[in-house]
C-alpha cells in the first residue's frame, strides 16, 4: 500500500475506529495537534497521528499506527484495512459450504442465483421497514431501490466462497438526526438478523406451525415471505450447501444487543424454508377498498341492449408496487372505462375488491366507477 492510499484515510474515521476496538483519547495530546490514543489491555503501548491529514508525516505515522494494530491484535494487514473500509457500513456475508471446493469455484449460475438472492433480501428487508408485513407483492419502492443502489459488492474473502454486500450506514439518512430514530440502514439489517434468526431457531425447535401462526397475528412482522424466498436462492443444485450469514456492524453508531453476529442455515433447511414462505404467502388477505389507477385495455362485448360491457384491464397506485387488476364491468361503468381510456391522462376511482392471486388480480363487488375530475 502506498502513501498515496494511506493520505485517504481521514483522521476522524482512524481516530473513531481505533475507539471502536477499545482505544482511548489522551485529550492532553489533542492541543498538540495529535491523536493519542491508549488500551489498557496493552499499557505499554500507544497509538499515535496528527490530526491534519495535511501534516507532512501524515501518511508515515498511519501506515505505523496500522503496522502496530496488526502486531498487536495478531491479523493481517488485508483484514485490518478491509474492516477500517467497512467501519461506516452494516455488511452481511453471505459464507456458502457445500461438497466441492468453494475455494476453487462455484458454478457460475449459481453464483448470479446467490447475487439474486443477497439482492432481494436487501429489497425485502427494506420494504418491511417502511411497511412491515408478512408478503410484498412487489418490491418497486423508491427506498428499496435506492438501498440496493447504495450497496457495495466487496471482495470474496479467503475460505469458503463469500457474498460480501455492505451499506454505508447512514446513506438513507442525509435529512435526518440519526440520534433521534435508528439509521434506516440498520433497520433494515436487523430486519434480516432477526426474521433469519427466528426462521432458523423454529426450524430448530419444530415450531414451524407456531411461527407462522405468530407472524400472521404480529402488527409489525419481522419476517415476510420474501425473505424466505431470497434464502431460497442460496440453495445449490446438489441441495448439499450450508448457508453462513456473517453480520458486520458499523462501529460509527452502537452496535445492537440483541443481534447474531452469524447464523447458519443448514442445507436441509431449504425445504422447510420454502413451506413457511408458502404459508406466509397464502396469508395474503382480499382487499377491498377505494382504488385509483388507469384503464390499460379494453376487451367488452355488446350486450343485449346493444351497449358495450364486459372485462378491462386497471393498473392501481400502491404504495408497495402497482397492481394490475381485470374486472367486469357493466355498460354504464364501461363506458366510463372507454373515456378514460381515450385519454391516457385520465384517472379513475374504483371501489372493490381485490381477490389475492398472481396479476392481473380479479377485482370484484365493484360499487362504482368514475373519472377523477
Amino acid at each position: 500500500m502506498t502513501n498515496d492510499n494511506f493520505d485517504t484515510i481521514a483522521p476522524t474515521d482512524l481516530r473513531d475506529f481505533l475507539k471502536a476496538r477499545g482505544w482511548s483519547l489522551i485529550e492532553e495530546a489533542i492541543k498538540d495537534g495529535l491523536y493519542a490514543l491508549n488500551n489498557d489491555q496493552y499499557k505499554r503501548r500507544q497509538l499515535i497521528f496528527p490530526i491534519d491529514d495535511s501534516a507532512a508525516d501524515y501518511a508515515n505515522c498511519v501506515e505505523t499506527v496500522i503496522s502496530k494494530l496488526v502486531e498487536i491484535e495478531n491479523t493481517t494487514f488485508r483484514t485490518l484495512m478491509a474492516e477500517l473500509s467497512e467501519m461506516k457500513d452494516d455488511a452481511i456475508g453471505f459464507r456458502i459450504v457445500g461438497h466441492r471446493d468453494e475455494t476453487a469455484f462455484i458454478p457460475l449460475n449459481y453464483a448470479v442465483k446467490a447475487i439474486n438472492g443477497a439482492k432481494d433480501m436487501l429489497l425485502s428487508a427494506a420494504c418491511s421497514v417502511l411497511k412491515p408485513q408478512i408478503y410484498h407483492p412487489k418490491m418497486n419502492r423508491r427506498e428499496a431501490q435506492q438501498l440496493v443502489d447504495k450497496s457495495r459488492f466487496r471482495h470474496t474473502e479467503t475460505g469458503s466462497f463469500i457474498i460480501k454486500v455492505s451499506t454505508p450506514v447512514k446513506a438513507m439518512d442525509l435529512q435526518v438526526d440519526v440520534f433521534d430514530r435508528t439509521p434506516f440502514v440498520r433497520q433494515a439489517t436487523l430486519i434480516i438478523n432477526h426474521s433469519v434468526s427466528q426462521l432458523v431457531e423454529a426450524i430448530q425447535t419444530d415450531r414451524m406451525e407456531q411461527l407462522v401462526t405468530n407472524v400472521k397475528k404480529e402488527a409489525t412482522p419481522f419476517l415476510s415471505s420474501n425473505i424466505c424466498k431470497a434464502l431460497i436462492n442460496f440453495q445449490d443444485e446438489n441441495g448439499e450447501a450450508d448457508l453462513y450469514l456473517n453480520f458486520k456492524w458499523a462501529s460509527i453508531i452502537n452496535k445492537p444487543l440483541d443481534a447474531r453476529n452469524t447464523i447458519k442455515i443448514q442445507h436441509d433447511y431449504y425445504s422447510r424454508i420454502e413451506e413457511i414462505r408458502q404459508e406466509l404467502k397464502n396469508q395474503e388477505k382480499d382487499k377491498e377498498d377505494t382504488f385509483f389507477g388507469t384503464v390499460e385495455a379494453l376487451a367488452g362485448d355488446l350486450d343485449e341492449s346493444e351497449q358495450r360491457a364486459g372485462d378491462v384491464l386497471l393498473d392501481l397506485y400502491q404504495q408497495e408496487g402497482n397492481i394490475r387488476a381485470r374486472v367486469n364491468l357493466k355498460a354504464e361503468w364501461h363506458n366510463v372505462a372507454i373515456e378514460a381510456y381515450k385519454n391516457a391522462g385520465h384517472i379513475i376511482e374504483v371501489k372493490g375488491k381485490i381477490v389475492t392471486g398472481n396479476q392481473p388480480r380479479i377485482m370484484k363487488d365493484v360499487t362504482s366507477f368514475r373519472i377523477m375530475k
